[in-house]
């Protein structure tokens, strides 16, 4: 039961909520996010523009947040001034990745949606179809599977926030087999689903949201890794 109960907490923050580290502010933010997903869901379904909008804004600020704060020399440093300690510093600076995280997924999958047929017709599938659920499968449980190997703080990059080692360097798990599993086979459910819907739209996009997250990797995430992990810098 412990087990399930942790997975199910993993699944959520990856999702954009904490619960560990809720609060009345954080559930409020959730709530509208998750109201707002389902207004377009339900009363927008198929508008593309707006998908496509919502796609580019969701995109840059999650990626322009990441790309501005979490740099050696970024604005943690001003999120720790401003809340006056590391701790209060980095749960703010969580509150608002998260709702990044919620609507950076929220609006790939809404501009998969919104964009259905523009691929193919989704009417004429083929085999491939049979397929594409397998690998919506396998990219979630190894996403998931690599956030649990490196634990909920790393994945929200809690130690480049910190700008120090908080664990080992891990080579366990799926990282056994991938260099960037996360980043890498982790992003396959978004282009299962656009294939699924016949999305050109949602294809575009996934591979747009992996070769931003991929280029803040090799800018300033693998050099944090290699300073801080490998060669025992600070």
């Amino acid at each position: 039961m412990r087990k399930i109960r942790d997975l199910i907490e993993i699944v959520i923050s990856m999702a954009g909520f904490v619960p560990r580290n809720a609060t009345i502010f954080r559930i409020i933010i959730m709530v509208a996010s998750l109201g707002f997903s389902f207004y377009l869901t339900i009363f927008e379904a198929l508008n593309p523009g707006m998908a496509i909008i919502y796609f580019l804004v969701a995109e840059v600020l999650y990626l322009g947040f990441i790309s501005s704060v979490l740099p050696e020399n970024g604005l943690r440093h001003w999120f720790m001034r401003k809340w006056g300690d590391e701790k209060s510093g980095y749960r703010a600076y969580e509150t608002i990745l998260g709702f990044l995280f919620f609507h950076n997924g929220a609006s790939i999958g809404y501009i998969v949606s919104s964009s259905q047929g523009t691929l193919f017709n989704i009417n004429d599938r083929g085999a491939i179809f049979m397929v594409l659920p397998l690998l919506i499968a396998s990219g979630f449980i190894i996403k998931i599977w690599a956030a649990k190997v490196v634990s909920v703080d790393i994945y929200y990059w809690k130690d480049m926030f910190l700008g120090r080692k908080i664990c080992d360097f891990v080579v366990t798990g799926p990282y056994k087999y991938f260099g960037n599993p996360m980043y890498g086979i982790g992003q396959l459910p978004a282009y299962a689903s656009a294939i699924w819907y016949g999305s050109l739209n949602g294809l575009i996009a996934a591979f747009a949201n992996q070769l931003l997250i991929f280029t803040f990797y090799f800018l300033a995430e693998k050099k944090f890794i290699k300073r801080v992990y490998l060669t025992g810098g600070k």
